[in-house]
């Protein structure tokens, strides 16, 4: 049953509706007060935190970890406030950190700006408690943060690169002692990891890489310089800078190490004929290429570029060494300024790496590799004493290279670029002369795309011979005492084979050699034995004198019986006139032990389209022939290169490419000639314990021969031989006791059942004399 409410009732409730109406509405404007007031609050402390934000300091350290392994990156991200107009001018910010090592060592370590935060980079080698203090000076006061701490504990990391003390600084060694033995390539634009895993599967652990102008790859670009043209003096490329951090990541994580090239010669040129990209180089904007090597307003931004460096690079385990300038004499300042002032510069840059990067890493640079080139100064004041070598990949040439060296410099010794060519025998023999005549590594092959599968091959097989070896013992190189043998060679000898043509090559110097893009054209072959032919692509398009170069290395090095060289050559193509094919030169060039030789223009022969012709070269007699330079009979015992220059006078700047054909390389005598030839050869670094070396033979298979080692001493040793093309010890029952004779000399003999022409060992020195 139901009731009605009464009116009395109703008026309560309407009532009471009314009264909480009220009241939620009271709330809602006490609410509405709060806000306001807690709004008003949150802006005076916005603005206050602004204001506070705007005074200059330090308001914030953020680390990468409270806890890091030995050798691994401590970095600390800052919270920087204050005003200047360049961040990366040390002169305006100056940011770094005292660290203290648990032991009390005291390490400066300087900041940088990265393009978006502000970092400081760390590598400790202490385990334990470390403290640091950050700093930053700018121009209204300096100022401290309070002091901070983070832990080190052990790792299985080693560092970056040094050179020892004492007996071992002939090779390098990580900053814990380690020693280390390169196994280098020049890979110095275009790193892909892929790229970076098939040089790690063969053993390769250090790569040469360019601050250059030429690197599309990778996420974080880097086609410029550093500092560029497009930067400006005194500002560095945010993308570059990237580039490097990611490819620092890359060989860290593959256990690799870093050649850094800090200053490609192209940068330094401009008016030389030589690749020339100073119109890029920051400094183009303060004076002439000239003036690079004595322009104090240039060093002042160099000293800055230099301090950027070490403190964003320095700190990683995957850096290696200060590759401070490559090929010098391909410079502005040094051909056409004053050769002085660059050795000053030299020096100059050393001192600076040497007193500002807190790690030490070593530094090197060269000169081109020709045998002229020999750079004394620089192997007296740098770290590394690094000679490069492209006048004569023969084996000989490089061990009398190697050792003119070793007499006057102890430090380490290095190959910083050879080859150039793919070809594993060379290479293969180029790699075992250099361990067995002390380098600090092997030969820095140039570059990473001329490495085939089968020269890799051979790259870890001498990795894995050397990864024995205990390189802290002092060695010295002895050479073995020849072995010499007559050789019949036909009147007419074909240097142009199948297996030789690897050999040959369009080097990257001559303009006529790349296409548009600034890319070397590949080499092609057809046909076999006398018919065989090689194919390129050239492209004469500078605008003015244009030329391209085809070279590669004989068979025979010894030319001295011959009287004629004799080559055909052919230019086509369908954007080739007939008038423009007769405006082309050609010319044959010689490598006389190391020698750049060409033809007098008087002698070159005018080319014709779709026609072969034929260029006779005299050998004997041949006063006048050769521009510049006569050739002497003598240097006719050593040629390392033979090759053609097709040039013109003037180019279109818009000419398409030209088809080239080279074939008939042959040398001719009216006579057989007899040749006598090295048929056996042998180099060993010799210690007080263990001693290791190589054998090789030009002519035949080494088994079974005898190799005598001259002033060995009276002690006798135990020989384990080393197949190193297949990377196999030989069995116990093929290991020999060598007994040193009266004399002191010292006679191996290669296993019998050798098959191949060359190969290593190490010596077990005995105990007890005998």
């Amino acid at each position: 049953m139901s009731r009605r409410m009464t009116a009395r009732q109703r008026k309560f409730m309407i009532g009471l509706g009314m009264l909480i109406v009220v009241g939620m509405i009271l709330v809602a404007l006490v609410m509405l007060g709060n806000m306001g007031e807690d709004e008003a609050v949150n802006d005076r402390n916005r603005n206050d935190a602004a204001e506070t934000r705007a005074v200059p300091g330090i308001w914030g350290i953020q680390a990468n970890s409270e806890q890091v392994g030995q050798y691994e990156k401590f970095e600390l991200k800052l919270d920087v406030a204050g005003e200047w107009e360049n961040p990366y001018d040390p002169d305006e910010v100056d940011l770094g950190a005292l660290f203290t090592s648990p032991s009390g060592k005291a390490w400066t370590i300087n900041g940088f700006y990265d393009g978006r935060e502000w970092l400081i980079r760390f590598a400790p080698d202490e385990i334990g408690e470390w403290i640091y203090e950050v700093h930053l000076i700018t121009g209204t006061g300096e100022y401290r943060h309070q002091a901070l701490t983070f832990t080190v504990e052990k790792s299985s990391y080693h560092g970056g690169l040094t050179v020892p003390a004492g007996e071992s600084g002939r090779f390098l060694a990580y900053r814990d002692g380690t020693p280390f033995f390169a196994a280098p390539l020049a890979y110095p634009w275009g790193v892909t990891e892929s790229g970076l895993d098939r040089i790690k599967a063969a053993g390769g652990n250090l790569i040469t890489y360019w601050n250059g102008n030429y690197d599309h790859a990778g996420n974080g670009g880097g086609v410029q310089q550093l500092e560029s043209n497009q930067t400006g003096p005194g500002r560095y490329d945010p993308q570059k800078g990237d580039r490097v951090d990611e490819l620092l990541d890359w060989l860290e994580q593959r256990g690799m190490m870093m050649n850094f090239v800090v200053w490609p010669h192209d940068s330094l040129a401009h008016n030389i004929n030589w690749p020339a990209t100073w119109s890029q180089n920051a400094y183009s904007s303060l004076g002439e290429a000239t003036e690079f090597y004595s322009s104090e307003e240039m060093w002042q931004y160099q000293e800055k570029l230099y301090r950027y460096m070490i403190a964003r690079w320095g700190h990683s385990r995957a850096f290696g060494i200060w590759d401070l300038i490559v090929e010098v004499n391909g410079t502005d300042g040094w051909q056409l300024g004053d050769a002085a002032k660059a050795d000053e510069w030299l020096t100059r840059i050393h001192a600076f790496f040497r007193d500002h990067d807190p790690y030490r890493h070593p530094t090197m640079g060269s000169m081109a590799g020709n045998r002229e080139d020999y750079w004394g100064h620089a192997y007296e004041t740098l770290d590394i004493a690094d000679r490069e070598n492209y006048y004569n990949l023969h084996h000989t040439a490089f061990a009398e290279d190697i050792q003119l060296r070793w007499k006057s410099y102890r430090k380490p010794l290095w190959i910083g670029e050879t080859g150039n060519v793919t070809d594993p025998a060379i290479y293969h023999r180029t790699i075992w002369t250099g361990i067995s005549n002390g380098l600090a590594g092997l030969p820095t092959w140039w570059t990473e795309e001329h490495m085939n599968e089968d020269m890799l091959e051979s790259m870890k097989h001498a990795v894995e011979f050397m990864q024995d070896i205990d390189l802290a013992e002092g060695r010295e190189p002895l050479a073995a005492e020849p072995k010499w043998s007559e050789r019949q060679l036909p009147a007419t000898l074909n240097l142009l084979q199948f297996d030789t043509y690897s050999s040959w090559a369009l080097p990257s110097w001559a303009d006529a050699n790349k296409d548009s893009n600034g890319v070397v054209y590949e080499l092609t072959a057809s046909g076999e034995k006398e018919q065989l032919t090689i194919h390129a692509e050239m492209r004469f398009a500078t605008g003015s004198y244009a030329q391209g170069v085809l070279e590669g290395i004989p068979d025979v090095h010894d030319w001295s019986g011959y009287e004629l060289l004799e080559v055909e050559i052919f230019v086509d193509g369908k954007d080739l006139s007939a008038d423009s094919a007769s405006k082309l030169r050609a010319k044959v060039v010689l490598h006389p032990d190391g020698q750049w030789r060409e033809a007098a223009d008087v002698h070159a022969a005018q080319l014709q389209k779709g026609s072969w012709v034929k260029l006779q070269v005299p050998l004997r007699g041949s006063a006048g022939y050769w521009q510049d330079v006569e050739l002497a009979q003598e240097q006719l015992n050593q040629i390392a290169r033979v090759g053609v220059k097709l040039y013109c006078l003037e180019s279109d700047a818009d000419a398409g490419s030209v088809t080239v054909q080279l074939r008939g390389l042959k040398l001719v005598s009216s006579t057989p000639p007899v040749q006598r030839v090295k048929r056996l050869e042998g180099w060993m670094m010799r210690g007080g314990q263990t001693s290791y070396g190589w054998v090789v033979s030009d002519e035949q298979q080494a088994g079974g021969e005898e190799i005598v080692f001259e002033n060995w001493g009276s002690h006798p040793v135990e020989v384990a031989w080393y197949d190193p093309w297949m990377g196999e010890w030989a069995g116990p029952q093929m290991r020999q006791q060598a007994q040193p004779g009266p004399g002191g000399d010292l006679t191996l003999q290669v296993p019998a059942d050798y098959k191949k022409q060359d190969i290593a060992f190490v010596l077990i020195r005995h105990l007890k004399e005998g």
